[in-house]
Order: C-alpha cells, then sequence, then structure tokens
C-alpha cells in the first residue's frame, strides 16, 4: 500500500476514536462534565484532529481521483444524500417519541441538520466544478481557501426570517443552529488537502534527525502560544462549527506538524496490531461514522446530557467502539462478499 495512504489511513483511524468520545461527550454526559476542563479538553480533541483531518484527507483522495466530472458530481449527490438519510436515522428514536407526544420539538432542524457528509457531498460537487481554474493557477488556489475560510466567519452576520432561505442557507455557512458544518469555511480544509496533493512534496530531508528534532522544538513552541486559544475556541462548539480565518491557519499548521509526528508514530509501531486496527478504521471511516452516529444519537435521546460518572462514560466510549467495530465488520464482509459474487 501506498505509504501516503496508510499514513492517511491512520489519522483517519484516530480521529474515527476521538470523534466517538467527543460525540459521547455532547450528547451523554451532563453540563457540569461538559464545562469541566477535562470536558473542554475532550472537546479539543474533538476538534482539529476530527473534522479538519476527514476533510484535508478527503480533498487529497479528490485530487488522486481519476472519476470523470460527471461522476464526481454524481458521487457528492449521493454523499449528500446519505448524508440527509443518517439525520432520520440517528433521530429515529426521538421522532418516535415526537409522534407519540412524548416530547414536543420542531422536527425540520433535525430533519435538515448540515452535518459532515452533508459538508463532504456540497464541497465535492463545488470542487469538481472549480477544479480546472483551481489547478492552473496557484494564486487562485490560495485566494480561494484562504476566501473559504474567511467567510466562515464573515457570513454569520447575514441571517434571513424567510423560511426557506433559512434552510437552504444553512448548507453553505452558519445560519442556523442546525448548520454544523456548511460549506464555509469547511471547504477549506479539502481544499487544502487538494493543494498537498498536488505539491509533490519531498520529504526526504524531514528523515534526517536534525530536521526531526527542529520540527519536534517547533511543534513545541507553536503549542505553546496557540494551545489556550484552540482548546477555548474547540470546546465552544458553535466557534468552532462557524471559526473564521485565523483558527483555520492555525489548524492547517498544527496538521502539518500533527501529520509528521503521527508518520513517525507509524515507522515505529505501525506494523503492532493496535495500529492496524486503527488503520483499519481509518479505511472504513465512513460506516463507521454513520454507525456510531446511528448508535450515540438513538441511545441520547434516552440519557440525553445526564451521565455524570466518568466511568460509565468511559464504558459508553468503549461499548460503542467495539459494537460499532463489529457491525462495520460484518458490513464490510457482506459488501466484499457481494462483490466477489457479482
Amino acid at each position: 500500500m501506498n505509504k501516503r495512504f496508510e499514513i492517511a489511513d491512520l489519522l483517519k483511524g484516530i480521529a474515527v476514536l476521538l470523534m466517538i468520545q467527543v460525540h459521547i461527550i455532547e450528547l451523554f454526559a451532563t453540563i457540569s462534565i461538559f464545562d469541566s476542563k477535562t470536558g473542554r479538553f475532550l472537546l479539543f480533541l474533538g476538534g482539529p484532529f476530527v473534522a479538519p483531518v476527514f476533510l484535508f484527507v478527503f480533498g487529497y483522495f479528490i485530487a488522486h481521483s481519476s472519476q470523470t466530472n460527471s461522476q464526481q458530481i454524481g458521487r457528492g449527490l449521493k454523499i449528500f444524500f446519505y448524508g440527509m438519510l443518517l439525520n432520520v436515522a440517528l433521530n429515529f428514536n426521538l421522532f418516535i417519541k415526537h409522534s407519540e407526544g412524548q416530547i414536543e420539538f420542531d422536527i425540520f432542524p433535525y430533519l435538515f441538520g448540515v452535518d459532515v457528509l452533508q459538508c463532504a457531498g456540497l464541497s465535492l460537487i463545488i470542487i469538481t466544478l472549480i477544479k480546472k481554474v483551481f489547478y492552473n493557477n496557484k494564486i487562485i488556489a490560495i485566494a480561494l481557501i484562504l476566501l473559504s475560510g474567511f467567510l466562515g466567519g464573515y457570513l454569520l452576520q447575514y441571517k434571513t426570517d424567510f423560511i426557506f432561505l433559512k434552510y437552504l442557507s444553512a448548507f453553505f455557512y452558519g445560519s442556523t443552529t442546525w448548520s454544523y458544518f456548511p460549506v464555509f469555511p469547511w471547504i477549506a480544509y479539502p481544499l487544502m488537502g487538494m493543494i498537498f496533493f498536488k505539491s509533490k512534496i519531498d520529504f526526504k530531508i524531514l528523515a534526517k534527525p536534525i530536521a526531526k528534532i527542529s520540527i519536534c522544538l517547533l511543534f513545541i513552541v507553536f503549542l505553546i502560544f496557540t494551545l489556550n486559544y484552540a482548546i477555548a475556541l474547540s470546546s465552544n462548539l458553535n466557534s468552532y462549527y462557524h471559526h473564521g480565518l485565523t483558527f483555520f491557519l492555525c489548524t492547517i499548521i498544527f496538521l502539518g506538524f500533527y501529520g509528521f509526528i503521527i508518520n513517525e508514530v507509524d515507522i515505529l509501531f505501525g506494523k503492532y496490531l493496535f495500529f492496524k486496527y486503527i488503520k483499519w478504521l481509518g479505511q472504513n471511516v465512513t460506516a463507521l461514522y454513520v454507525i456510531q452516529w446511528i448508535l450515540i444519537g438513538n441511545i441520547s435521546t434516552a440519557v440525553y446530557k445526564s451521565i455524570d460518572n466518568p466511568f460509565i462514560l468511559l464504558l459508553a466510549f468503549i461499548g460503542i467502539l467495539l459494537l460499532s467495530s463489529i457491525i462495520a465488520f460484518l458490513y464490510v464482509q457482506i459488501k466484499e462478499g457481494k462483490k466477489f459474487a457479482d
């Protein structure tokens, strides 16, 4: 397997672990745990390490793809549609209780919630339409990336009371409370992933011991100046979902250091069983994303923000991780068996 693909799988696998824990903290833990120093740090671990990684790697593979424009657009529409179906599946228990009159709420924000799949699908369509210009002019490419990061925060001032526009705009910027991963600023990350793929950087110079030591020292200095800011913003979910250019640039720099460290970890430990398991999680990230959300989303209807025991939260994390892994494994086996039969 291509070495860069293995690193991508490891990065995505770690992101899966951190994604599950952050969803548990968001939906299961009491407010006292959520707002504690530990809770805020766990939210941070579910911030720069997760969605930016998913979308950056997503962009890398868009650039690597040999699909035609029509195939890419079709794939984008499919991803978007799956995201909308997932909204129904993860809130199914909640919708049942609403239909039975046990809980009263506005159902439409849950049906039209804008999460990572919707963002990825729309981003793929937009990127397919602009990628020729994006590839042919580096200045335009950089400008589009910076503009995307900037618009994430800037567009927040533009809101509408017209109901159709309210739901439509939520897919593109944070105009509503149910707009978690709108196109802006999040499309900036797959665009950066594409730039990374096209850059064809020679990393051999980084293999020298002096280069590794220098990078680690620079990373420590970077964390000293940015960690408190990153924790504060990541633990404020509204600010994280709709961050602006400053956080985007900090995250991209962080991902550069983080990717280097994960590469070194893979060199040292990548052949061990535990790290192979994490890579497997990364290879099957979409299935695991869907499965864990269906489990967590439906369980949260019964236990929403009510668990105040950290040990119970840990058990929930382990249980959901194992169950999601088992279901994903069975899904992959069935899918591969069907492909073999065809």
